[in-house]
């Protein structure tokens, strides 16, 4: 029985992996085509740029801490998968509306704002969800294969968008933003495992949330982390709004380039996944915390890409940046699912969650207005390198909030260990390959 019961752990294990790797790689493509459709075929301003960036994001403050709670009163993993149809179908529009006419700047912030508002759900009930599947002592190694699929996404996504629209158009892009979704869908219906009922006679949403929020405050070292999670969240949302405009307008990429450059960060990230639990293990998972700034500090380069070989250059920054990512990615999420109770895991995912992302759109809106301001005063070039510089500097500040935290955080991990072989491959799970 045990054996069978292990089986069929892995089995759906192998599956909500695939999900999400589609989940992401669905992400992927939109945050690369939408964008690019917003500045080659609209020619967005750069704030319409920074508040398309910013709208996917606006959910997490409007829905996040709700969400939680409607989770907590829910099956997780028939939200997952209405929310995943939902985005299918807000991008599956956009490709309509090219189809029958040009799509409009307003068209292109619906579609946005609709998935994600469908994509909080989705994540925090993909956290919520993953505890039920692993025991707590595989959790790390759990996160650390997710966040490889993530960078595994943001490896293959660009690139394929970016060669997407050089072949036949920015417009067309649109058409590859959906159908991840619908496959995310669909393998999250052949997940089987057991999770927790709902609760029978739940507590009003106001007050879940609030003590929610109690819970993550009262903790030392999960209040800090969500605080410089939010510092690191603006930083890096300015970095993103302005990064290709930076791009297409000061270094005259071609979009198949921008894709490929985009791509080559993400190999930096793929590194920073597999070896996330490595690293924990021998520096503490307070130190890795810390190094982690340099995800941000590593943009304090990017004026060498105005002194010659501008692609080199931001192909190197792009790599020192991602490598951290998942790193803080892996830690941080483990850390929450081991220090939380199985009944209150939606809410404290959900706080911990909405925090840093409301700063993500602060950022991209503060991010594409400064860049229109700078540019203006400083010629286009200085303007934008400067927006990216202090999105960094700000991002890798972040950190500097768990200095007070204690060395005695790792005994908070048990999964902190080096994780066996990854679950033997289901022909249609891709990701088990990472």
């Amino acid at each position: 029985m045990a054996s069978r019961g292990t089986a069929r752990l892995t089995r759906d294990f192998q599956w909500f992996w695939f999900s999400q790797t589609m989940s992401f790689t669905g992400d992927r493509l939109t945050g690369f085509a939408i964008p690019t459709i917003a500045i080659l075929l609209l020619d967005a301003s750069s704030a319409q740029v920074g508040l398309l960036t910013a709208t996917g994001w606006l959910a997490f403050p409007v829905f996040g801490m709700f969400a939680g709670a409607v989770l907590a009163r829910m099956r997780v993993r028939r939200v997952m998968i209405a929310g995943e149809l939902v985005r299918f179908c807000a991008f599956a529009g956009v490709t309509a509306a090219v189809v029958l006419g040009e799509p409009s700047f307003p068209q292109l912030l619906v579609a946005t704002a609709l998935a994600g508002a469908a994509m909080v759900f989705v994540d925090i009930g993909a956290q919520s969800y993953l505890p039920s599947l692993v025991p707590a002592d595989r959790l790390f190694p759990a996160n650390s294969r997710l966040q490889s699929s993530d960078s595994l996404s943001k490896l293959a996504g660009p690139a394929v968008a970016g060669a997407v629209v050089d072949l036949v158009g920015p417009a067309a892009s649109a058409a590859c933003t959906a159908a991840p979704f619908l496959l995310s869908a669909a393998g999250r219906t052949r997940v089987r495992a057991v999770e927790p009922s709902p609760e029978r006679h739940p507590e009003p949403a106001i007050a879940r949330v609030r003590r929610g929020l109690g819970f993550v405050w009262r903790h030392d070292a999960l209040r800090r982390i969500v605080s410089a999670s939010a510092l690191r969240g603006f930083g890096m949302g300015a970095v993103d709004a302005v990064l290709l405009l930076f791009a297409y307008r000061v270094l005259g990429m071609s979009s198949t380039a921008v894709g490929l450059l985009l791509a080559a960060g993400a190999l930096g990230g793929l590194a920073g996944a597999m070896y996330a639990h490595r690293i924990a293990r021998r520096l503490g998972v307070r130190r890795t915390l810390l190094l982690s700034g340099l995800e941000g500090a590593a943009w304090i380069a990017v004026p060498l890409c105005l002194a010659g070989a501008p692609v080199a250059v931001f192909a190197v920054i792009r790599i020192c940046s991602a490598i951290w990512l998942p790193v803080w990615g892996v830690l941080s999420t483990s850390l929450r699912q081991v220090l939380t109770p199985p009944e209150w895991q939606s809410t404290v995912h959900a706080t911990a969650r909405t925090v840093p992302s409301t700063a993500i759109p602060l950022g991209a809106l503060t991010g594409g207005v400064a860049a229109g301001l700078a540019s203006d005063w400083l010629g286009t070039a200085v303007g934008l390198v400067a927006v990216l510089m202090a999105g960094g500097i700000c991002a890798s500040t972040g950190v500097l909030l768990l200095r007070a935290i204690g060395d005695g955080i790792d005994d908070g991990l048990p999964a902190a260990t080096e994780p066996g072989p990854p679950p033997a491959a289901t022909p249609t799970a891709p990701a088990a390959g990472a």
